[in-house]
């Protein structure tokens, strides 16, 4: 205050403090989002829409005032403590899907994933730091939890694969790179910088394409809707995926195969692809990554495919939804998402799906074996026509099973114009 009495306007400063990594007030928990109206029930308030404008103003604080200050840190953390081995004798070296590499990166990405996940389940579910839940009267089912768990897993497992593939393109020299060793340079240090900023820029606008894909009759049914088990959400169903969406949302790892980067890149973009979905699927609006705007695509569906950074995009294509429907505006009522659950036997439909898709993925990942073990020589035709199949295969099958089927659902709206952009733009 002044000598008067009367209150200093707050400082830029003091304004970054308080909103450090995604505080309100700076404060974590027990706290919503500025937009909020705390006299109405929780996802009642209206969420402000969002525009390209603003999206583009807040880039340059994507790192202070966003929960990506906390997921960078650890990135960093990691890439210091727990290096790439990328030398000629290295784990890396010897195949592109290799079990010592393996061995050695996926009890690490284990046990960042699973601490920081269960750490917002913890204090969320289990101790209560937040007091306003999307659904009040929800039943906490360990069995559901345990179907995340194993599906997330599952998501760690393939990242883990996709980080093997380019650690051994990287140490047999089939793919450029910028030598971690060279932070010291001016070079080295701009693209450090350059991957802190543009990682997450980049992971809106692929995650609303892969995800707005995903709603596409055939690959909802088959292969999306494993995540949409989850109605009433909770942290580890963020990464509650079925093994092809997880190839689909992985592929957010391109600009490492196609540009000049350092692997602090890569796996910056894994830190972010495996952290960010556990508290924006909290199921709670009261804490310092609470996402309502995540929470009524689940509620509803067919909404808010981007996340909510890059909801202009959701704005452009006709599918923002700014609060809940007026039959849940004194409430949410809970949903038994009976489907979440591991003792349930798959259908036939199911199995079928997945040994298809698996057999697409698999006949590339023999081939790359054997020819990285010299069994035979790499014949490009046939490692095109593997990739096609590998990429392209489990959409290709997802369309055949559900037409065989006639099952469906979560198609996007927007007319055939819309569709054939979203198509293009993500292919």
């Amino acid at each position: 205050r002044t000598a008067h009495g009367l209150r200093r306007p707050p400082t830029m400063l003091s304004t970054l403090i308080r909103g450090f990594a995604g505080a309100t007030d700076g404060r974590f928990y027990r706290v919503s989002p500025s937009f909020v109206d705390s006299a109405l029930p929780p996802g009642a308030s209206v969420i402000p829409r969002p525009t390209f404008a603003a999206w583009l103003r807040a880039g340059p604080l994507v790192l202070i005032n966003t929960p990506n200050t906390i997921w960078a840190l650890i990135a960093v953390c990691m890439f210091e403590c727990v290096p790439y081995d990328l030398s000629r004798t290295g784990p890396a070296a010897s195949a592109p899907l290799s079990a010592a590499f393996f061995a050695a990166r996926l009890p690490l990405w284990l046990g960042v994933w699973l601490g920081y996940t269960l750490w917002w389940h913890a204090t969320l579910h289990w101790f209560g730091f937040a007091e306003r839940p999307f659904v009040a009267a929800r039943e906490y089912r360990p069995g559901r939890v345990a179907h995340n768990l194993v599906w997330s897993v599952s998501g760690v497992v393939i990242w883990t694969g996709f980080e093997n593939v380019f650690a051994y393109l990287w140490a047999t020299g089939r793919l450029a790179y910028v030598d971690e060793t060279a932070w010291s340079s001016r070079r080295g240090a701009l693209h450090f910088c350059a991957a802190l900023l543009l990682v997450p820029l980049w992971r809106d606008v692929h995650f609303f394409f892969a995800h707005r894909m995903l709603h596409f009759n055939a690959l909802y049914a088959q292969v999306h809707s494993l995540h949409h088990r989850n109605t009433d959400v909770e942290p580890f169903s963020g990464l509650c995926m079925h093994p092809v969406e997880h190839l689909y949302y992985f592929a957010c790892a391109l600009p490492s195969l196609l540009l000049l980067t350092t692997p602090f890149a890569l796996l910056w973009n894994g830190v972010h692809l495996l952290l960010s979905p556990g508290a924006s699927h909290s199921g709670f609006e009261d804490h310092w990554q609470a996402d309502a705007y995540h929470y009524f695509h689940h509620r509803y569906v067919s909404c808010n495919y981007a996340g909510t950074n890059a909801g202009f995009l959701d704005v452009w294509f006709g599918s923002f939804v700014d609060t809940l429907k007026p039959t849940d505006q004194k409430g949410c009522k809970p949903r038994p998402d009976a489907k979440a659950t591991l003792t349930r036997p798959p259908s036939l439909e199911f199995a079928a799906y997945l040994a298809l898709s698996a057999g697409c993925v698999l006949a590339w990942a023999v081939a790359a074996s054997d020819v990285a073990a010299g069994a035979h020589a790499a014949a490009p035709r046939l490692a095109a026509h593997l990739a096609v199949l590998a990429g392209f295969g489990p959409v290709a099958a997802a369309s055949a099973v559900t037409g065989i089927t006639r099952s469906g659902g979560g198609a996007p709206r927007g007319g055939p114009l819309k569709t054939g952009l979203l198509v293009l733009a993500f292919f």
